[in-house]
């Protein structure tokens, strides 16, 4: 190995190996995500074995490193755990490719193995973004229906409250005013931790640039949604029965919304009211994500605690509170603690 590059090789070593620790953790402890942790694990051993690494703790000279005390002028800011990970993962390309091009010079062998990896990288970053679209985080998902106060109003509160998820359902059967409110909501939601899910309709959440669709069991089937919106939307299906959450399983949805547990508010026409013990067994069969639905209160959460769904749905709840923000954030605060 060439003497000069030592430091160099070392430096990016471990810019490639800490970066992906700092990732395999976040889905290791916070995500439970085995998948993505073992393949993390996989590439940052693969790094590690490619190059050996004897001699390289006695090139570096941390003491006269140029470029120790610059800094960048983001490298202190993380706004969000999505920064975190993006952060991270250009930390390890960048440091790939710089291995990439230094053993050029004397181990072309290893060099192509960097570049390999590097790509590997790409795709797992690619996966990391599509899981990230298509994943619900813990608490309150607020489902905003005829709302007097409108829906930009309440969408600009959730928002404001970091809910994890938002739905515009609109049961009328005009499709541009549909379209037109999804695009307004979808402007306030943009760049946000709250995801934006349209109900029944996907192509209205493909026009407006949605996070997601919600389907009911008589609407278009997942597969077929599925097909139409790829990788763009998260979908998330409406169950009812034990059995339709057997049937759910199989297919290509994110979360099953299951319920109505208690005596929905907002429905007239509603199915069967399942009970809480309908909706403890639905998460006990189910690889899915559970939303629970219907009728939940904050006073009802209680019931609910240690169900270990994903999700409450509320609609009633929230809307007819004299103080909306202040209602969802209770309500979100308490079920990211019982769920």
């Amino acid at each position: 190995m060439i003497r000069d590059i030592g430091r160099i090789i070392d430096a990016n070593l471990n810019r490639a190996t800490e970066g992906l620790r700092v990732i395999e953790d976040v889905y290791r402890y916070l995500r439970d995500d085995a998948d993505l942790q073992q393949r993390l694990k996989d590439v940052r051993h693969r790094i590690s074995g490619a190059v050996p690494s004897s001699g390289l703790p006695a090139a570096r000279d941390a003491a006269s490193d140029v470029g120790f005390s610059s800094k960048g002028l983001l490298e202190e800011k993380r706004a969000s755990l999505r920064d975190v990970l993006r952060s991270n993962m250009k930390r390890v390309q960048e440091g790939l490719r710089v291995l990439e091009e230094v053993l050029k010079l004397d181990s072309p062998d290893a060099s192509k193995v960097m570049k390999e990896i590097r790509y590997a990288c790409y795709q797992i970053e690619r996966d990391i973004e599509i899981k990230a679209r298509r994943t619900l985080r813990k608490g309150l998902y607020l489902v905003m229906t005829e709302l007097a106060q409108g829906y930009e109003s309440l969408a600009r509160m959730a928002v404001s409250a970091g809910i994890p998820a938002i739905q515009l359902r609109y049961k009328g059967d005009d499709s541009r005013y549909f379209l037109q409110c999804a695009a307004a909501v979808r402007k306030i939601t943009e760049g946000s931790d709250t995801r934006f899910i349209v109900n029944d309709r996907v192509d209205i959440a493909l026009l407006s640039g949605a996070d997601g669709v919600h389907l009911g069991q008589g609407d278009i089937p997942p597969r077929q949604a599925r097909r139409l919106a790829g990788d763009r939307l998260m979908i998330g299906l409406s169950t009812h029965t034990l059995d339709q959450v057997g049937r759910a399983q199989e297919e290509p949805v994110d979360y099953i919304g299951f319920g109505p547990v208690y005596l929905p508010f907002s429905k007239e026409n509603h199915d069967e009211v399942t009970g809480v013990e309908a909706l403890r067994e639905a998460v006990r069969l189910s690889r899915l994500p559970v939303v629970a639905i219907g009728g939940i209160t904050r006073e009802r959460l209680e019931e609910l605690a240690g169900s270990s769904c994903r999700n409450v749905a509320c609609i009633g709840a929230v809307a007819s509170a004299q103080d909306p923000g202040e209602e969802m954030q209770a309500i979100h605060t308490r079920s990211e603690e019982i769920l």
